[in-house]
């Protein structure tokens, strides 16, 4: 294990109560993941999810990760989430930490319970099965006041649990418990509710018999909960953290080389950082270097990455930098004139390069303005910027434009190189010639294109001319409305286009694919779609880049800019670009982007 992945909540501010992703190498220094957003958000239950805590499953290596439902950020109060809270738990799986499943509740709480608090599982090797323990209000037979105990359930799949048995009770209410598997022992962390201290005990074995450790660290450390401990990278220090919630100051570590002594040293604020964000009642798992490494490239990123108002962007990529032609946005009804690049050394966050063209300038002699959807390719050393532009009649035009280098400058065809005259010609039925994109299979290229209807045309011997005689329509786009990039992976075509208006909110793209590049494409489902509950909107027009010699793939797209109330009108002109990695399942179907 060459890491730690750390999953919490961070409070009970909005979306605070959801699962936020850190991580660290030596289990003291943190980053956090995702721009410090939430990785998951639960929709079901009370729609708000603490005490989150992460296994895997050692046979099926499957990721569990569970947590309790509740979300006081609602505003319904303690009393009420302790004595009328869901039975509930909530789960995710995933098979690599990334994709999860949506979540699922599960009842575990006994019947009367109140609550269902901070469930944990830790696997019992004899039985084959996850001991999962947690937190419950009830009453037992001839009490008259409710009390917190420990229950617990077993399962193999977190989908089918045993009857709920009691594992734990105290003279004072008990919440708060944590296991951990030592060599020959198992050491369990429990909050007493009402001192508000944190007890250590020791057993032989899961169900067995835990006696008490005297620990005069913590016997005196107040106002703590969520106790959470791991061992570090050398393999017999444990590292014991404990969320100071009474004080408000998130997480103190402490470690020992012996738990069994209760012996305890609590780390100086110098030999620590729990990371930017205050860290709420979560949990640690230990995870290989290549899984690190998974989660850096997923979720270390953050969207837009651009500073200001773009779309329709197309992504390149050569000798280590990355190039992003954008729609320029911000005008009116789409009426921008003006095509810039930017460029990157590490495809997260770009900068202004160079103004590429000017539509409503001679530089463009056939165009009257409206600069939309452009995107590049090479052949030999000479670049071609294909972009839309409206003629001086206000119809939308394709042109093209040629350089030695992809930051320009760029020059300008005197005429456009596709019209909707030439598209109509052939039969073709397209509201707008407009949103060019280019598929090169060995030495030949083809010009992707269409509004209402997709088109196909291969393009001529110096890429600045279609072959007009070749222009057909491609079939079996399901909801087409414009926006078709097309992509071939061991033999199969890969066809993703954008889905109802730029200026709706479920502006979203629909994958299919085909063994031709003409069609017909069978319909597989949508990649690319709003998410309300992370204010993304409009989710659309994008581009697809292969990395040059690795089987990786990037998608640019954009979405409604955001703080949404920032525009109040027009958002399908006031557009932002994200940067998301893609993934295909073991069938070789792209999976829906994942998007922050």
């Amino acid at each position: 294990m060459a890491g730690y992945l750390f999953v919490h909540f961070v409070g009970e501010e909005k979306n605070g109560e959801q699962i936020y992703f850190s991580l660290s190498r030596d289990g003291l220094h943190w980053k956090d993941l995702n721009d410090k957003n939430p990785v998951l958000y639960s929709r079901t239950g009370t729609c708000g999810v603490r005490d989150p805590f992460l296994v895997r499953d050692p046979e099926s290596r499957i990721f569990y990760l569970i947590a309790t439902d509740l979300r006081i950020e609602a505003g319904h109060g303690w009393q009420k989430a302790q004595y009328e809270g869901s039975r509930d738990l909530i789960v995710w799986e995933s098979e690599d930490l990334i994709h999860w499943s949506k979540e699922r509740s599960c009842t575990v709480g006994i019947d009367g319970a109140g609550c269902v608090w901070a469930p944990e599982a830790v696997y019992d090797r004899e039985k084959g099965e996850f001991l999962v323990f947690f937190a419950s209000m009830g009453k037992a037979a001839g009490e008259k006041v409710a009390k917190q105990r420990i229950y617990a359930a077993y399962t193999k799949d977190f989908r089918r649990f045993s009857d709920t048995f009691l594992y734990m009770e105290r003279e004072n209410h008990v919440i708060d418990t944590t296991i951990l598997e030592g060599k020959e022992h198992f050491y369990r962390v429990s909050k007493d509710e009402v001192t508000k201290r944190l007890m250590l005990e020791v057993s032989d074995s899961l169900l067995g018999e835990f006696k008490q450790i005297d620990s005069p660290v913590l016997s005196a450390l107040e106002g703590v909960e969520g106790p959470e401990g791991y061992l570090l990278p050398d393999g017999k220090t444990w590292c014991l953290i404990a969320d100071q919630f009474q004080a408000g100051r998130g997480y103190l570590p402490m470690i020992s080389e012996d738990l069994a002594s209760g012996k305890l040293e609590i780390l100086s604020p110098d030999q620590y950082d729990m990371g930017e964000t205050k860290k709420r009642h979560g949990g640690v798992l230990q995870i290989t270097d290549e899984e690190y490494e998974r989660l850096l490239y997923w979720f270390d990123r953050k969207n837009p990455v651009l500073d200001g108002l773009y779309a329709d962007p197309d992504l390149w990529f050569e000798d280590g930098m990355y190039y992003l032609y954008p729609t320029t946005d911000g005008f009116p009804h789409w009426s921008g004139n003006e095509f810039y690049v930017f460029t990157s050394g590490d495809g997260k966050q770009f900068a202004k390069k160079a103004r590429i063209l000017d539509v409503a300038s001679e530089e463009v002699p056939w165009a009257a303005g409206s600069a939309w959807a452009p995107c590049i390719t090479k052949k030999n050393d000479q670049y071609y910027f294909y972009f839309c532009a409206k003629n001086k009649e206000g119809v939308s035009c394709i042109g093209a434009a040629v350089s030695k280098s992809p930051a320009g400058p760029f020059t300008a065809m005197d005429t456009p190189l596709v019209t909707l005259e030439m598209v109509r010609e052939k039969g073709i039925e397209m509201a707008q010639t407009i949103d060019p994109s280019v598929y090169r299979e060995g030495e030949d290229y083809y010009l992707i294109l269409g509004n209402t209807a997709a088109a196909v045309a291969k393009l001529s011997e110096d890429l600045l001319h279609i072959e007009e005689d070749s222009l057909r329509q491609i079939e079996g786009l399901e909801d087409f409305r414009e926006a078709l990039t097309v992509f071939k992976r061991k033999g199969r075509y890969h066809f993703t286009w954008s889905c109802d208006d730029t200026g709706s909110e479920d502006y979203h793209v629909n994958y299919g694919v085909s063994d031709s590049l003409w069609g017909p494409v069978t319909f597989i489902g949508t990649v690319l779609s709003k998410e309300p509950c992370k204010d993304i909107l409009g989710t659309g027009h994008h581009c697809i880049l292969k990395m040059p010699g690795e089987d990786r793939y990037l998608i640019a797209y954009h979405r409604f800019a955001r703080p949404l109330a920032d525009y109040t009108e027009g958002k399908g002109w006031h557009r932002e670009v994200c940067i998301a990695p893609l993934a295909f399942d073991q069938d070789g179907f792209l999976m829906p982007v994942i998007t922050n």
